[in-house]
């Protein structure tokens, strides 16, 4: 277990013979000899018994070796005499984690929390503590605080990511639960069905959905991205259609019915449904690749040209980009623009 590095030196007021042995559990723990820097901090503690910062460093060689409730014994020490001494709550939260005890890690977590709103490691132990306890929903509003503060934690975006499959299975659970004959679970179900690759039984879950509830929202687009995935353009296509009856600015529904346009070369239809879109989604750089092959297609190669340099702004490794590129600057007899993207 990875735990946090105390900021300050144990017995700044020593004796010298204290601070030998200081010096010499501070050496030990650094060599990973957890045990002997152990001992050597509780002889410490028969010269100095109410050192905080002894007892702190105590409690993480105990944590390092797998002795929480030690661990737990020499934080609590502290907290007797100092309610919110610095990362200490922090430190007996994680061992009581470590011991499946997840109201007191938790109950721990928010001292920590209390004392410093800011502690990233005490926000992202409590998360895990809310979750282990079933309490998802506050488990999730802690890790999304954590990334309004810090959008790059990877550690947290991954449990984040835990955590939001677990509520949605959960719900689907409720849901299940309450109405297990309803158009709701039929469209979970296809959902289910979709997202693991079974796009057939998919495709029947969300048909049966429909024929309980012809105006079921978002069916007729589910179906049309189905189709899509399954390469079956007739289909998709007039479920797409259906769809932007219901909701003409569906950016995935625009993108999809355009994408089959695109390869039916039915470049002027493709055209609107692309620029719909992209104003939803102006880094999709897929639908400006598109987008400039309808441009090329109806012969209007200064759009198509624009339109392509945009996509390779974005992504700047996108092959077919630099091949359209190539193609529409040698059509305009640009030797040195059109090689520099065949390289």
């Amino acid at each position: 277990m990875t735990i946090l590095t105390a900021h300050s030196t144990p017995g700044q007021t020593a004796s010298p013979s204290l601070d030998n042995l200081l010096s010499h559990a501070v050496e030990l723990e650094k060599g990973r000899d957890f045990a002997g820097a152990e001992k050597t901090y509780r002889q410490a503690l028969l010269a100095s018994p109410d050192d905080p910062e002894i007892l702190k460093r105590l409690g993480i060689v105990c944590q390092e070796q797998g002795e929480y409730d030690q661990s737990i014994a020499a934080f609590q020490e502290i907290l007797k005499r100092a309610p919110v001494y610095p990362e200490v709550n922090l430190l007996a939260g994680i061992s009581y984690y470590a011991l499946n005890q997840f109201d007191q890690a938790a109950e721990s977590m928010k001292k920590e929390l209390a004392a410093d709103p800011k502690d990233r490691q005490a926000r992202y132990y409590l998360a895990l503590a809310l979750h282990a306890s079933n309490r998802n929903l506050e488990a999730i509003q802690q890790l999304e605080g954590l990334l309004t503060d810090h959008p790059g934690d990877i550690p947290a975006l991954y449990q984040l990511a835990l955590f939001y499959k677990d509520g949605a299975q959960e719900a689907s659970q409720q849901v299940a639960k309450l109405a297990p004959d309803s158009e709701w679970y039929l469209a979970l179900r296809a959902e289910a069905f979709a997202d693991n690759g079974h796009l057939d039984e998919a495709i029947q879950q969300y048909k049966s959905v429909l024929s309980k509830n012809p105006s079921f929202p978002g069916m007729h687009f589910e179906l049309g991205q189905v189709y899509w995935k399954k390469k079956d353009a007739e289909n998709a296509q007039a479920e797409l259609k259906l769809a932007l009856q219901e909701d003409p600015n569906q950016p995935l529904a625009n993108f999809y019915l355009a994408d089959i346009l695109t390869t039916q070369k039915d470049y002027q239809q493709a055209i609107p449904h692309l620029e719909i879109t992209i104003a939803a989604y102006p880094k999709m750089t897929k639908a400006y690749f598109l987008l400039g092959k309808c441009h090329a297609g109806t012969g209007d190669v200064q759009q198509a040209l624009r339109v392509f340099q945009q996509a390779s702004e974005l992504d700047p490794k996108y092959q077919e980009v630099h091949y359209q590129l190539y193609r529409l600057y040698a059509r305009l007899n640009n030797k040195e623009e059109s090689q520099r993207h065949l390289e």
